[in-house]
């Protein structure tokens, strides 16, 4: 189903409870863990054709796939972080180095942007083949980007746009905004998920064969 078929589908009362959970521990931290795994599955659920979400019954697992999912958050965001700690670091020595650190810290946010940029075909890849270096796999990664290049970079400005307002959301007093903000945060993750995974599904990502593997299925197996 496209897009707007599957907004209507969120909102099937069977299924709206799962990712609204999802929401509320978002922003708390270590529990939030279990929001993310179930994206995870959500993904895996997805490249298969399924129809629905995950359950929450198994929450360790899902917790534990979120973990194994902030591992890949982290290698990607590896250069953007050691970027903004060098140019902090420079900051607090003098007015000279404080100009270049300045700088630095500026290009962070802009690496941070590149970086993040391939980040919904790896979480695709790693949700599909549950291997970390798939994940990792940048030549193959930007091959597939490149198939489906026009929607994958609007898909991106959308979301980042959207969970921008999700952020200014977050003013509004007395805590309402908090709980706003958390629950349409991962709704915009959920549906960016979707999205990603059935552009995913379109390129040859999803059949790759590399060195070493394969896949003959012999009679019994």
């Amino acid at each position: 189903m496209d897009i707007v078929s599957f907004v209507r589908f969120t909102f099937n009362t069977r299924y709206m409870t799962r990712w609204i959970y999802g929401g509320l521990i978002l922003y708390i931290p270590v529990a939030n863990f279990i929001s993310f795994g179930f994206l995870v599955k959500a993904s895996r659920l997805f490249v298969i054709g399924g129809i629905g979400f995950p359950t929450w019954q198994d929450r360790y697992d899902t917790w534990i796939e979120g973990i194994k999912l902030l591992f890949i958050f982290i290698l990607y965001g590896a250069i953007p972080f050691f970027m903004f700690s060098c140019g902090f670091f420079l900051t607090t020595l003098t007015s000279f180095t404080a100009f270049f650190g300045n700088i630095i810290i500026t290009l962070s946010y802009a690496a941070l942007i590149i970086c993040s940029f391939f980040l919904p075909f790896a979480f695709a890849t790693y949700a599909e083949k549950m291997d970390f270096r798939k994940a990792l796999e940048f030549e193959n990664i930007i091959q597939g980007i490149k198939e489906v290049f026009i929607e994958y970079i609007a898909g991106y400005i959308v979301t980042l746009v959207l969970l921008y307002i999700c952020k200014l959301i977050i003013r509004i007093p007395y805590f309402i905004g908090f709980i706003l903000s958390s629950v349409l945060t991962y709704y915009i993750f959920l549906l960016a998920t979707y999205y990603f995974t059935e552009l995913y599904k379109k390129t040859t990502l999803t059949s790759l064969i590399t060195p070493g593997e394969n896949r003959t299925e012999t009679p019994g197996t």
